[in-house]
C-alpha cells in the first residue's frame, strides 16, 4: 500500500511536470525549426536547426529595444517595490498602529480587482500628468500593481523574526533603523529574494498596462509580440523566437536563486 502511494505520487508529479514543461519546450523547439516543418503532421522530431527566426527578431526588428525597456522597467520596479514594501511590512509587523488591520486590508484591495478596472483611471491620470509612454509612468504603475503583494509577503516574514533580537540590539545602542538593517533584514533575506522573484515574473509577463500606457519609447517586449501576427500570415518563426528569448531572463533568474526561493517560501508562512 505504501509503495502504491509513492507510485501514484510520483506518477502525478511526472504528469504535472510534462504538462508544465511541454509549452515552453514546444516553443523553443519550434523556434529553431525550418518554417515548412513547424506544423508537419506527424510532428518532425529530427530536423536541421535554423536560427532564421532569431536573426529576424534580433537584427531586423525593434524587439531588442523593447526587451531592453522591459529589463529597465522590471529591474527598477523590483528594487523600488522591495524598498517600499519591506519598510511597510516591517511597520505593520512591529509597530502598534491605529486601525492597522483596516489599513492592511485597504492596501490589499488594490489586488482584488482585475487590471482593466484600474486601466482607464490610470490612463486619464497619466495623460494629465504627461507620464504616458515613459519609464517613470510604467514603473509607478507596476509598483502599484505589486506593492500589496510585497507588503503581504514581507509582513509574514518579519513576524517570524523574534522581536527580542531587535530589543537586544536597541539595548546595545543600535537605532531602530540600524536594528532593522543589520539584524532583521539579513534574517529575512531569503524572503526578500522569494518576493523579488514573484514580482519580477509578474511584472515581466505583464501585458495590459504596457499596451494602454505606452506607444514606443517605453514599450515592453510583451506588447511587441503581437506585431509578428500579420493580416495574412503569422510569422511563427519570429513569434516563437521572440517568446523563447522572453522566457530566458525569468528562467535564468529563478535558476540562479532557486535555493533562496524554496527557503523563502517555507519561511514566514506558518503562523503559531
Amino acid at each position: 500500500m505504501k509503495h502504491m502511494s509513492k507510485i501514484c505520487t510520483y506518477g502525478i508529479l511526472v504528469i504535472f511536470s510534462i504538462t508544465s514543461l511541454f509549452p515552453p519546450v514546444w516553443i523553443a523547439l519550434t523556434s529553431i525549426k525550418p518554417p515548412v516543418e513547424m506544423f508537419a503532421m506527424p510532428p518532425c522530431w529530427v530536423f536541421t536547426p535554423t536560427l532564421q527566426g532569431y536573426e529576424q527578431v534580433l537584427l531586423n526588428s525593434e524587439f531588442p529595444r523593447f526587451l531592453l525597456n522591459s529589463v529597465i522597467i522590471v529591474t527598477s520596479t523590483v528594487l523600488l517595490t522591495l524598498l517600499i514594501g519591506s519598510l511597510a511590512g516591517y511597520a505593520l509587523a512591529r509597530f502598534r498602529i491605529k486601525y492597522k488591520e483596516n489599513l492592511f486590508f485597504f492596501v490589499l484591495t488594490s489586488r482584488m480587482g482585475p487590471a482593466v478596472v484600474f486601466g482607464i483611471p490610470f490612463f486619464l491620470l497619466w495623460l494629465g500628468l504627461g507620464l504616458i509612454d515613459s519609464y517613470v509612468g510604467m514603473i509607478l504603475v507596476y509598483i502599484f500593481f505589486n506593492l500589496a503583494f510585497c507588503i503581504w509577503m514581507m509582513r509574514g516574514f518579519f513576524e517570524e523574526v523574534p522581536a527580542e533580537l531587535e530589543e537586544a540590539a536597541l539595548v546595545d545602542g543600535f537605532s531602530r533603523f540600524e536594528a532593522f538593517r543589520k539584524i532583521t533584514l539579513p534574517l529575512v533575506a531569503s524572503g526578500l529574494i522569494a518576493t523579488a522573484t514573484f514580482i519580477f515574473i509578474l511584472t515581466w509577463n505583464e501585458f495590459f498596462y504596457s499596451m494602454i500606457l505606452t506607444n514606443y519609447a517605453a514599450k515592453t517586449f510583451t506588447v511587441q509580440l503581437p506585431a509578428f501576427f500579420g493580416a495574412q500570415r503569422i510569422l511563427w518563426e519570429n513569434v516563437t523566437a521572440a517568446s523563447t528569448i522572453g522566457m530566458l531572463p525569468p528562467l535564468l533568474f529563478a535558476i540562479l536563486i532557486r535555493k533562496y526561493i524554496v527557503r523563502g517560501l517555507t519561511f514566514g508562512m506558518v503562523k503559531k
